[in-house]
């Protein structure tokens, strides 16, 4: 079984319920977040 494999479901389920209104709520389009995301990602020599 693989490390990801390994991880409960359950383990995912509560990480989406945090991240999930963070993401797609405020004012800020998702779409936005992301590319801000991945430019900092970026700026930071991070693999994203």
């Amino acid at each position: 079984m693989t490390a990801a494999g390994s991880l409960s479901s359950d383990f995912f389920d509560r990480y989406f319920s945090f991240f999930r209104p963070g993401h797609t709520g405020g004012l800020v389009p998702p779409r936005v977040k992301e590319l801000a995301r991945l430019k900092i990602a970026a700026l930071n020599e991070c693999d994203t």
